[in-house]
């Protein structure tokens, strides 16, 4: 049973083969002993074969069992010895053929159960080698693969090797070809500095060539220069002349001008002095008329004066025969006589005529006041206009004279300077005649000079031709020089592109072979390290699992020893076995509990792992 119980401890593992095959042995003992002990004749006694055998099957059970008893039934249900081994034997003997059979189809189940667990570990096995086959192979890979490595990487070197020896013999073909291209350009550079020498010397005689032209030509132009710079001088003094006449003339007329404008200013400072005497006695004479007016306007005044007097006194009067016509009026009315009515009658005539005497009076003092008053102001305005007039004509009058003054003083400086002016140019023409009587002398020198500088210039027109065309000529010939050289260097620099190109390409094709095999060798590498992880962790797992199943052994064997020297029957007092009556159906029926229990629990556990 503890055997069974690790079984299902360790589960399905190809190192419990050996703890299988104990088992295995141990029920075909079993099934053995229940053979040849059902075939004998029943004894009260049994063998310690048997006792270990029955033990194997019924050490948990009997002892939960016999635990679970109450020791209250105990005494109850004992009886002597002898009694005892005889209903002990006779139970025993109804018993047997029932528990043959049950016993059988256990023992036919646990076959099969064998069988199908044999089965499964011969699967296990079968896929124990081949797991073992798969690593060795994958082994066998990775130490290809390994070796493959080792000579990829001898081949990158041998190649490596190779591609540094051609490098280094292009190398050696370009430095060959290079100093062949160098010493063409050296020889080519040798006739360019020879022709450039050359080309420097007719260069130079072209420049001195063209420098006496230059000169010549300068020469000639200075003298037309000269020439027509004289002319401009000469036709520049005549016209100073004419315009020094005309300005002459100009000026007399603008000093007769003046001298009439002068005559004019002095008769209107003349008539402008009657004026001002005019102005000065109308002035007078109205100063006269307004101390006179100032005289009536004062008389006026105190007529006005003595008018309001009486008009106060007069209304001072009317109040007072106001009242005493009240009174009268009121009297009047009292007495009803008719000689005061015509009294107050009279009375009140008078009063009106005063008062409108009175009226008329003011009224004609108000109209004379404010004629008086209007004829003042418009005498002084008056005044003040003559005053204002007068006094912006002299303003006029004497700036005229003045202007008129600065006039004839500027024209006077005119002429003065005209006059230095016409004195300066006659010197001037004077000197203009004799240069132009030398120019004329030198003319006819410079004539000669220009027949012989013309001359000349054709001389050296016709060498500048020669040199031109041989310099078109070394020109020419530096040029197909030059292009000959660029050609050379082109086909140096393609060369050189060339043997690159070739070298680039078979360097790319090169590391796309070597990033091809690296890519391969570590796909297959990263395939074997996880096949070796997986083969790693199986052999872990395996490990693991023959380590619990050598536990599980070591215990099993450590019980079945304890069992073996142990019996379940305890000795009594007079050395014989005591055993209770029913312990055997106890014993039966838990080990038939617990071998269905665990046979239920093996297949559940075989399915599940198979599964």
């Amino acid at each position: 049973m503890l055997a069974i119980a690790l079984l299902l401890v360790l589960g399905d593992s190809t190192q419990g083969w050996l703890v299988r095959r104990y088992i295995h042995r141990m029920i075909n003992m079993q099934i053995s002993k229940t053979r040849t002990g059902s075939s004998e004749v029943p004894t009260t006694k049994t063998s310690s074969a048997t006792l270990r055998s029955k033990h194997l099957t019924k050490v948990a059970g009997s002892e939960s069992n016999f635990s679970s008893i109450n020791p209250s039934q105990v005494p109850a249900t004992r009886s002597p010895k002898i009694e005892g081994r005889g209903t002990k034997t006779m139970v025993t003997e109804k018993r047997r053929p029932s528990k043959v059979t049950e016993l059988e189809c256990q023992l036919t189940q646990l076959q099969e159960e064998l069988m199908n667990t044999k089965d499964q570990l011969n699967s296990t096995e079968l896929l124990k080698r081949q797991a073992q086959q798969e690593a060795e192979a994958a082994k066998h890979q990775f130490a290809i693969m390994h070796a493959k490595l080792k000579d990829s990487q001898s081949q990158m070197v041998e190649l490596s090797a190779s591609e540094e020896s051609r490098i280094q013999e292009l190398r050696k073909i370009s430095q060959e070809r290079d100093r062949a291209w160098q010493f063409e350009l050296e020889a080519i550079e040798k006739q360019r500095s020879i022709d450039s020498t050359a080309l420097a010397s007719a260069k130079n005689e072209i420049r001195k060539l063209k420098l006496q032209l230059q000169m010549a030509a300068q020469s000639e132009a200075e003298l037309s220069e000269k020439s027509i710079e004289n002319h401009s001088k000469i036709q520049s003094s005549e016209k100073d002349l004419a315009d020094a006449l005309i300005t002459i003339k100009n000026l007399k007329v603008q000093v007769r001008s003046s001298e009439k404008a002068e005559a004019e200013a002095k008769a209107n400072i003349t008539e402008m002095k009657k004026q001002l005497e005019i102005a000065q006695s109308t002035i007078e004479s109205l100063l006269t008329d307004g101390s006179k007016l100032m005289e009536s306007f004062s008389i006026v005044a105190a007529e006005l004066k003595e008018s309001r007097l009486q008009v106060r006194i007069l209304e001072e009067t009317v109040k007072k025969l106001q009242e005493e016509n009240s009174i009268i009026h009121i009297q009047a009315l009292v007495n009803f006589d008719s000689p005061k009515k015509i009294c107050f009658d009279s009375s009140a005539s008078e009063v009106e005529e005063l008062v409108a005497a009175f009226e008329d009076t003011l009224i004609k003092y108000q109209q004379e006041q404010i004629e008086s008053i209007v004829k003042i102001q418009c005498a002084y305005e008056l005044m003040e206009k003559m005053s204002t007039d007068t006094k912006s004509r002299e303003s006029e009058l004497e700036l005229r004279l003045t202007e008129t003054k600065s006039e004839v003083n500027l024209l006077k400086a005119k002429l003065f300077d005209r006059e230095i002016e016409l004195q300066s140019l006659s010197k001037k023409n004077e000197l203009l005649a004799e240069t132009v009587n030398k120019e004329h002398q030198n003319d006819s020198e410079i004539g000669l000079q220009l027949a012989q500088s013309i001359a000349d210039v054709a001389d050296l027109k016709f060498k500048l031709a020669e040199k031109e065309s041989t310099l078109a000529m070394i020109s020419k010939e530096n040029e197909q020089l030059k292009l000959e050289f660029k050609k050379t260097e082109m086909n140096s620099v393609k060369a050189k592109e060339d043997v690159t190109a070739m070298k680039l390409g078979f360097l790319f094709k090169e590391e796309e072979l070597k990033e091809q095999m690296n890519e391969s060798v570590v796909q297959e590498l990263s395939a074997a390290q996880l096949e070796k992880i997986e083969m790693e962790a199986e052999l872990r797992k395996l490990k693991v699992q023959a380590d619990q199943w050598k536990k599980a052994a070591e215990t099993a064997i450590l019980m079945l020893t304890d069992e073996s020297t142990t019996d379940v029957d305890c000795p009594s007092g007079d050395g014989k076995l005591m055993r209770l009556p029913f312990t055997d159906e106890l014993d039966d029926q838990s080990s038939r509990k617990k071998k269905n229990n665990v046979l239920r629990r093996i297949s559940g556990k075989w399915n599940k792992d198979h599964k």
